[in-house]
C-alpha cells in the first residue's frame, strides 16, 4: 500500500504517515496525516504529533466536540503543531491549539490542572468587550496553548466547552498502545525535570 500526500505538507509528517501506513495498512488502511485534526482515539494521527516535540509527555487531542463546534488546520511540524476549534457561536474567531516544546508563561494567573503532572496557566489581554486571551498547559517536556477570542457573554459557555473538547493524552500511554498493537515504535521519551515555562521559568 502506497500514502501519497498533498505539496506542502511537512517533511516530518510524511515521513511519519509512510512509517505508520506501513505498519497499520492490515489494520486502518492509509490515511493522510496533514488532514483531519488528531482524535485521542487515533493512535497513528497522535505519533505524529508527539514526534513534532520529542519528548514531550502530553499531546493534545480531540475527543467528542460539542454540538456548532469543528475542527480544521492540522499542521504538523519539526517543533510543534497546531490546529484550531472552530464554533458558530463565534463565527471568524477560532480557538488555536499549539503544541510546543515551551510557552511564555510568566506573568499568567495560576489555574486549575487539566491532568496529573500538568500546570495550568491563563493570561487574559482583554475582558471586554470581548474576553481574549490564551490558556497552557505545562508539563514535562512541552506546552500546550489555546488562544480563544470569544465575545463577553458567550465566553463562558465557549470556554467550558473547547475546554472539554480538547484533551491531554499521555505519550507514555501512547507509547504502549502503538507497541502493543502495530508494532510501531517513536523516539524515547527524553528525561525533564519537571513541568516548566518558559526558559525554566514559573510565573508567580
Amino acid at each position: 500500500m502506497r500514502c501519497s500526500g498533498n505539496r506542502g505538507r511537512s517533511r516530518l509528517a510524511a515521513v511519519l504517515a509512510v512509517i505508520m501506513c506501513a505498519a497499520a495498512a492490515a489494520l486502518t488502511g492509509c490515511g493522510s496525516p496533514g488532514g483531519t485534526v488528531p482524535r485521542c482515539a487515533d493512535p497513528l494521527k497522535l505519533a505524529i504529533v508527539a514526534q513534532s516535540v520529542n519528548g514531550a509527555s502530553y499531546v493534545p487531542c480531540v475527543g467528542e466536540l460539542p454540538e456548532g463546534w469543528g475542527t480544521s488546520g492540522f499542521d504538523p511540524a519539526s517543533g510543534g503543531t497546531s490546529f484550531t476549534l472552530d464554533s458558530d457561536r463565534s463565527p471568524g474567531r477560532p480557538v488555536t491549539v499549539r503544541l510546543s516544546a515551551r510557552c511564555a508563561t510568566v506573568g499568567a494567573s495560576p489555574s486549575p490542572p487539566r491532568a496529573p503532572g500538568v500546570l495550568s496557566y491563563t493570561r487574559l489581554t482583554s475582558i471586554s468587550p470581548r474576553f481574549a486571551g490564551t490558556l497552557y498547559d505545562v508539563f514535562p517536556g512541552g506546552c500546550v496553548s489555546y488562544q480563544f477570542d470569544f465575545t463577553l457573554g458567550e465566553h463562558i459557555a465557549l470556554m467550558e466547552q473547547f475546554q472539554s473538547a480538547v484533551g491531554l493524552y499521555p505519550v507514555q500511554q501512547l507509547r504502549l498502545v502503538l507497541k502493543q498493537k502495530l508494532g510501531v515504535e517513536i523516539s524515547p521519551h527524553r528525561r525533564h525535570r519537571g513541568a516548566r515555562g518558559a526558559r525554566g521559568a514559573r510565573p508567580r
